[in-house]
């Protein structure tokens, strides 16, 4: 925890950016912790949660556009390597097929709170040849709306977010 703290106070918003870029490429990294981290210090005044949100979205919003990309190029194969390597490798191709055919592009603004769905539902969005247009707003509403609850929990438990890191 201290090397995080020392991470986000030496680098701020550089930090927070490529911490989430990393983790929503793929990258095993703590993203809600950071969040709810640096939420808890903008309750404090020493970051602006504007800031911290938009940067959030930006990476979010980066990294998912890459595997839309990856999705739209390589269809289904991208998704049978993504589902390999997620917890239940063989129904994850057609439940996250499923969930796209029955709910379309709005289903990006709850894929990131969604285990499972969140790592292969912006490349099944490039696969099924979702509409950038539509992939973009669906998908940025439902990154600020995972950023700004990791952020709002941060800002509502500083307290107790604080008396932990001391």
């Amino acid at each position: 925890m201290d090397l995080l703290i020392r991470l986000i106070s030496e680098y701020g918003l550089l930090f927070v950016f490529f911490n989430i870029l990393a983790q929503q490429l793929g990258a095993p990294l703590p993203s809600y912790p950071v969040l709810m981290l640096t939420g808890a210090l903008a309750a404090r005044g020493q970051l602006n949660l504007f800031a911290l949100l938009g940067t959030a979205v930006a990476a979010c919003l980066i990294a998912d556009t890459a595997w839309f990309l990856i999705g739209r190029w390589m269809g289904r194969r991208v998704l049978r390597v993504l589902c390999r390597i997620s917890l239940s490798p063989d129904g994850c191709v057609r439940q996250t097929e499923s969930i796209f055919t029955r709910f379309g592009a709005p289903s990006l603004v709850a894929a990131k709170c969604v285990p499972g769905f969140a790592s292969v539902a912006t490349a099944m969005a490039g696969a099924l040849h979702i509409r950038r247009i539509p992939f973009v707003l669906f998908d940025l509403i439902g990154a600020a709306l995972w950023a700004g609850i990791g952020l709002a929990l941060g800002w509502l438990f500083s307290p107790a977010i604080e008396e932990i890191v001391n």
